[in-house]
């Protein structure tokens, strides 16, 4: 079974094994969204607090395409930062942490429960299992606010750690969310959602310029009709942007460093 981002659910039995595959797959992906899909709006932000080498204003860019019967949504932020501020970052999102030279990822669950301590709206992270080859399950609950219901979601999770491209100067790291085929932990009381994405984090070490990549499928499931759904994602994503450099820095991530 080849490798393919969609909504399908995955089984254990059925996950890509090498880390190649993963890593080609999700690298076209995430490589086509300036060069091929059509671009949509671009917001822009004032930063209250900022850890960046820039004056503080932010643009993100959307770009949207359609993949078979799937709606794709991508932002595209650029930023200059020090290397101190990109290696935080980098174990936020990531999870990967710096030794000497050389990236290491001490724990791959780690990312998927550090999003609970900046994501407002995710109530719950259960880590199902992990498999031999590097996928972790994870079991996620959000709460978007009454009348909605609880959105659970059940996914595999793969970390790449950053590791150099053809540029000597450039390094890319990878976050790749699939859709888990897994039961629901309250399928009575919450609502059935998914998404799948690829997630970039390109950084230039001589310029100190990050590019942030972040493509999805996804549905909230529910009465929500999807149509409205995928007219505020793009607004939805970009607020991310602002919001995890603002959390940096106010110092949140502090709590990394004593673990």
């Amino acid at each position: 079974m080849s490798f393919k981002l969609d909504s399908v659910p995955y089984k254990k039995q059925d996950l890509p094994t090498t880390r190649d595959e993963i890593v080609t797959v999700s690298k076209k992906l995430i490589d086509e969204v300036c060069t091929s899909w059509k671009k949509g709006k671009s917001y822009h932000y004032t930063l209250k607090t900022n850890p960046t080498l820039d004056s503080g204003k932010i643009e993100v860019k959307t770009y949207h395409t359609n993949r078979g019967r799937e709606y794709w949504l991508s932002r595209v932020s650029e930023h200059h930062l020090d290397n101190s501020t990109y290696e935080r970052l980098v174990k936020v999102l990531n999870g990967s942490e710096k030794k000497g030279t050389q990236w290491v990822l001490p724990d791959n669950t780690a990312r998927s429960h550090a999003e609970k301590e900046y994501i407002e709206t995710l109530n719950r992270v259960e880590i199902l299992e992990t498999t031999p080859s590097g996928w972790v399950g994870v079991n996620l609950e959000y709460e978007m606010g009454k009348p909605l219901t609880t959105r659970e979601f059940n996914e595999w999770v793969y970390v790449v750690p950053p590791f150099q491209t053809a540029d000597p100067n450039v390094e890319t790291g990878l976050v790749v969310s699939v859709v888990a085929d897994a039961p629901m932990r309250d399928p009575i009381a919450h609502t059935n959602a998914f998404y799948v994405s690829v997630e970039s984090l390109d950084y230039n070490r001589e310029s100190k310029k990050l590019v942030w990549k972040m493509a999805t499928t996804s549905d909230a499931g529910g009465n929500v009709p999807k149509w409205i759904q995928n007219s505020m994602i793009a607004k939805t994503v970009s607020k991310d942007v602002s919001f995890m450099f603002e959390w940096l820095g106010d110092g949140h991530d502090n709590y990394l460093h004593s673990q």
